[in-house]
């Protein structure tokens, strides 16, 4: 399931068509019959302006729906689409490197649940992969630890294709 994000603004912002509590009903329903959900999670979606709401309001509605699995992929801007368009523009401040590791580390700090977590993804600057809450305390050791690495040593801005 595309959570995407549990910010309603953000939300608004990308036109999902949807709210926090309806993915919380969603995500609930989907768990209450025995489906095994994984939820997608865009790091960085909320830009500068809501980078800290994002990541609060994000792992309040994991936390409400507890998944099976998180799975993380940072925001990269598609061709034709308006929201390239205000990056472009930079009416869209998007997150260097360290500041989508630091909304990745406040996002696990405040995950209460028990759930398999990835962020194995070619978008992401670090590969993350654990079990929560057992491997969050080595997860934010990861991030910290990718937060001493210069910037310019991550992967470069591109705009996606697909």
């Amino acid at each position: 399931m595309g959570l995407e994000s549990g910010d309603d603004i953000t939300l608004k912002k990308i036109r999902k068509g949807t709210h926090a509590q309806q993915q919380i009903e969603a995500g609930r329903w989907a768990m209450a019959a025995g489906i095994q959900l994984s939820l997608y999670v865009i790091l960085g979606i909320g830009g500068e302006e809501r980078t800290q709401e994002h990541a609060l309001e994000t792992a309040r509605v994991i936390n409400e729906i507890a998944p099976d699995f998180v799975r993380l992929r940072t925001f990269v801007p598609k061709i034709n689409t308006p929201l390239l368009q205000e990056v472009m523009e930079k009416r869209f401040r998007m997150l260097t490197p360290h500041a989508v590791l630091k909304e990745t580390g406040s996002l696990l700090e405040n995950l209460s649940i028990s759930t398999a977590l990835t962020s194995d993804h070619y978008t992401n600057y670090i590969n993350l992969c654990g079990h929560l809450p057992d491997d969050k305390p080595r997860l934010l050791s990861e991030i910290s630890h990718a937060l001493k690495r210069d910037e310019s040593n991550f992967r470069p801005f591109f705009v996606g294709t697909q």
